[in-house]
């Protein structure tokens, strides 16, 4: 078996998913979990896989997190729990990097 061909757990391997997917299934999540749903609970009502739900919110609030500090991403961050996000908020070049809002190499 190659690793093309090999499974990597339940979901589909090596498929990403379309920006306008990602969004709406994030949505979803985000109103089941603000009107008091857990993860579980809104991974059933929207079809997802629990973990697929979880990475779905925090891809969603790690996207918004620019306009919430009056920055615009022109990049969309990786998505946490995954490769290229493995633990921890992704580092996102405006709000991390130098002169951003979250820029921590320089001390104020």
């Amino acid at each position: 078996m190659t690793q093309a061909t090999r499974s990597r757990g339940a979901g589909t391997p090596y498929r990403r998913v379309p920006f306008p997917t990602k969004v709406t299934q994030g949505l979803a999540v985000l109103e089941q979990v603000t009107a008091g749903a857990s993860i579980r609970q809104a991974a059933a009502a929207t079809g997802l896989s629990p973990t697929t739900a979880w990475r779905r919110l925090w891809w969603l609030r790690d996207w918004a997190l620019s306009d919430f500090y009056g920055c615009r991403n022109r990049t969309l961050p990786p998505q946490r729990g995954t490769a290229a996000c493995p633990r921890g908020r992704p580092w996102i070049e405006v709000l991390d990097g130098p002169g951003g809002p979250l820029d921590r190499t320089h001390h104020h």
